[in-house]
């Protein structure tokens, strides 16, 4: 995704893109030091299903980096899927150039992975399309009956399950309203269960492990406080009691901030207010947002060409945000006479309701007959 972003001078690109290309790097290299036996990839590799020449680019070039060392294994998202039944998805190339150990699912199988530690069973499920939800039940019991024990078994898909935590991405997603039954994914003979499709980072069961790994880039504000990561699993598969453990790594993303200075109405110098609150962040590399809520009584005025200068070491600025309290006027009760009032009078009575002290009022009510009487 390539929001909040500009162009990056030595490359013409979008820095944001740059983040994810930053990202990506992050997690082969971790691959490939961390001497992995595969790496699987939950889908959604790109925000559309028509991703430009230079996306795709980006995310081959990486792709064929692991495959040189290491299995990857993808399913197709949601963003990957076409609307037309037949229309290749985003990740048909690597499967219709078959490039070696790149293995693409766009339905539900059970897939056998030769890696060097041994074979490893990968039970899919891809987004599928709506009425297709309908018989998966059937089709996942029916491939887990087919796991072997002599060799570990995951399961990997893109989908929602029912009692996942959303984050902002709900507004991107597409609307599907199927969500599958935790309980299908709960069978024994599942070492691990990696699921992608939501951004955030959770834990759904314990026997087997079954772990959205969240979206290792941050997308907006929405999950400005998500840690972002990658998870490094270990699988210690015995033939009756298949078990695995993982470490969640925190990847490169880009972080994103936001300041919030609520302004006193006596405040005498809002902009200092709002400058010192600045100082208090570390600002480098973020990307930012600045909330200014501001009483309707304030008098002094906020110099934005110093709040603008002192914003300037972030990444970016999102938007600054001058939210303005709006006063209720309070009606005052002038009885049924008051065309009858004369303007002291009317003026008596808004000088009680606004409970000035008799002294006061008697000063304004001195100067209002002069002005009257001029």
């Amino acid at each position: 995704m390539e929001n909040y972003s500009k162009l990056d001078p030595e490359t013409g690109l979008s820095t944001r893109l740059l983040d994810f290309f930053n990202t990506f790097d992050f997690i082969v290299e971790t691959a490939i030091k961390e001497n992995v036996d595969a790496v699987v990839f939950a889908g959604d590799a790109y925000k559309t299903r028509d991703p430009n020449p230079t996306q795709q680019r980006g995310f081959g070039e990486r792709i064929k980096k692991l495959a040189k060392k290491i299995p990857v294994v993808l399913v197709v998202g949601n963003h990957d899927t076409p609307n037309a039944e037949g229309k290749a998805n985003t990740l048909d190339i690597y499967s219709a150039l078959e490039i070696e150990n790149v293995y693409v699912s766009r339905k539900v199988e059970l897939l056998n992975i030769p890696t060097k530690s041994g074979n490893l069973q990968i039970v899919t499920l891809p987004w599928l399309h709506k009425n297709d939800y309908k018989t998966v039940g059937d089709k996942l019991n029916l491939l887990y009956g087919k796991i072997t024990p002599d060799s570990p078994a995951i399961f990997l898909s893109h989908c929602e399950v029912q009692g996942a935590s959303y984050g902002s991405e709900k507004g991107l997603a597409i609307a599907n309203d199927v969500t599958i039954p935790l309980p299908l994914l709960q069978d024994k003979r599942l070492s691990y269960v990696a699921l992608g499709h939501i951004h955030k980072h959770q834990v759904l069961g314990k026997n087997p492990l079954i772990v959205y790994s969240g979206s290792p880039q941050r997308i907006d504000f929405g999950e400005e406080k998500e840690e972002k990561g990658i998870c490094l699993v270990e699988i210690k598969s015995t033939i009756h009691h298949p078990s695995s453990t993982f470490q969640f790594i925190p990847t490169n993303a880009r972080k994103f901030l936001t300041i919030t200075v609520d302004l006193k109405d006596n405040d005498k110098n809002p902009t200092q207010t709002i400058l010192d609150e600045i100082n208090k962040h570390k600002l480098e590399e973020k990307i930012l947002r600045l909330i200014i809520n501001i009483p309707g009584q304030l008098d002094a005025g906020i110099e934005m060409d110093k709040i603008k200068k002192a914003l300037s070491n972030a990444h970016f600025i999102a938007g600054i945000s001058r939210n303005v309290e709006r006063i209720e006027r309070e009606k005052i009760d002038l009885g049924k006479d008051v065309e009858s009032l004369t303007p002291i009078l009317a003026l008596k009575k808004y000088f009680e309701a606004k409970k000035y002290s008799p002294q006061k009022q008697k000063v304004l009510e001195k100067y209002a007959s002069q002005i009257s009487e001029s």
